[in-house]
């Protein structure tokens, strides 16, 4: 298993997004692959500096309305209607009425399941827990593509936290996720390349991305 943490999201993408990208295996005609990587961060602020540096606004942007609307999007699918708490609820209520009730529970979870046409959301589970004083929040994913989908992913499960943890008046503390297939597309090598190339020399001499 492989593990990367770092304090802000954006240093968790890029360390992963090198990892895959030095470290995967060519799986099939399209992708490079590393499985069972861990990514946790505990910041995650779209104004971030190597956000708005290296991240791609507009699928950002894009994935909000994925997460969190029906508005057509440009991945051509919604996550809103898919999400189910535990009493079925798509708001995220249920979720942090359980933990105002039982701050100690490890029933506070959404699920985001297929409707049966052979289509399966890349996420698919997202558990939130108290503990520290604040709210951790932990989510597996079938597959993230790092390089395009894991930023934009990540932020949008980092505001769903936000959202429970305002109800609870407690900060959001932690994300991590368990990706089973964290990948990138072949046809994304030489803009991968860039981008890594740019980040190292962004970066401060003798900083974790250098």
């Amino acid at each position: 298993m492989n593990e990367i943490r770092y304090p802000s999201l954006g240093e968790t993408w890029l360390a992963v997004l090198r990892e895959v990208y030095r470290s995967g295996r060519t799986v099939g005609a399209e992708t490079r692959e590393l499985l069972g990587v861990v990514a946790a961060f505990e910041q995650g602020d779209i104004q971030e500096p190597l956000l708005l540096r290296f991240a791609n606004r507009q699928d950002i942007e894009e994935m909000r309305k994925v997460y969190f609307s029906a508005a057509p999007n440009q991945f051509g699918h919604s996550y809103a209607d898919k999400v189910r708490g535990p009493l079925g609820r798509r708001d995220l209520s249920d979720v942090a009425e359980l933990l105002a009730r039982e701050p100690w529970s490890k029933r506070a979870v959404v699920t985001l399941g297929g409707c049966g046409d052979g289509r399966v959301p890349c996420i698919n589970v997202v558990q939130f827990l108290r503990r520290d004083g604040g709210l951790l929040a932990a989510y597996f994913a079938r597959g993230q593509d790092i390089f395009r989908k894991f930023p934009a992913d990540a932020l949008c499960i980092y505001e769903m936290a936000q959202r429970v943890a305002a109800r609870l008046d407690i900060p959001v503390i932690l994300v991590s996720g368990f990706i089973s297939s964290a990948h990138i597309y072949l046809a994304d090598l030489p803009a991968i390349r860039t981008l890594l190339t740019e980040a190292e020399a962004y970066c401060a001499p003798g900083s974790r991305l250098a």
